[in-house]
């Protein structure tokens, strides 16, 4: 993985090394702003893949600075770097939080996990795109990493798009057992996928519910273009 395009904002520092210099090492594109007040103007000029936010450095816990930046440009994903005693509350605009001390390899992993996935690794399905080899989703105008389970949940679901699946052979397949007296972490897992790929989850248009029968994957195009 080379060349994702990295806008790092962190506090002007003297004797504590830029994690600029690892990102570099990498083979990544970093531009790196000291001005909080210029990050957002950068943002919308250098287009970046990624934000990372050095919140700690700065000394805040980031959340309103977090905002600003993904209301200028939502297609980024952002790293938030924090301190240790920094009370933490899930934002939906965070993709992944960092809570210092951590070794360079753990933001590099980050970075790596939210990087941008070459055209050929998805598999196309009307307004869905979904990349088994990551476990990462991609529908309307936002991206997911998926647990092993909903990812296989998903491809199941995706191999017979348009059609119902029991839930027995659901069962089965992403679970790998025949047994069906409990159904109610398929059920869950269902909830889960409609948090990452639907607009509104409380009323699905692409993960539809057939009652007495199991589930079904509407999209409007299911022409499969990258097979995974």
């Amino acid at each position: 993985m080379t060349g994702v395009k990295i806008l790092l904002i962190e506090a002007r520092k003297v004797n504590t090394r830029s994690y600029s210099v690892d990102l570099l090492k990498s083979n990544h594109i970093v531009r790196v702003e000291n001005s909080t007040s210029k990050a957002v103007d950068k943002i919308r000029k250098f287009a970046p893949d990624i934000i990372v936010l050095d919140a700690a450095s700065m000394r805040t816990s980031g959340t309103r600075l977090s905002h600003r930046l993904h209301k200028s440009y939502k297609k980024c994903k952002l790293v938030l770097l924090v301190g240790e005693n920094t009370k933490l509350t899930h934002k939906p605009y965070i993709d992944i939080t960092l809570v210092k001390p951590f070794t360079s390899r753990k933001l590099l992993n980050a970075v790596k996990r939210l990087a941008p996935l070459p055209a050929g690794t998805w598999r196309e399905l009307g307004p869905l795109k979904l990349s088994i080899k990551q476990r990462r989703v991609q529908c309307w105008d936002k991206e997911k990493r998926l647990t092993p389970k909903e990812t296989k949940l998903l491809q199941v679901l995706a191999n017979r798009a348009g059609s119902t699946v029991s839930r027995k052979h659901l069962i089965k397949q992403v679970w790998e057992t025949d047994y069906l007296g409990d159904t109610r972490t398929l059920d869950v897992h269902i909830s889960w996928l409609r948090r990452a790929i639907e607009k509104d989850p409380l009323d699905p248009r692409l993960l539809k519910t057939v009652r007495g029968k199991g589930y079904r994957l509407d999209v409007s195009n299911t022409n499969n273009k990258h097979g995974v």
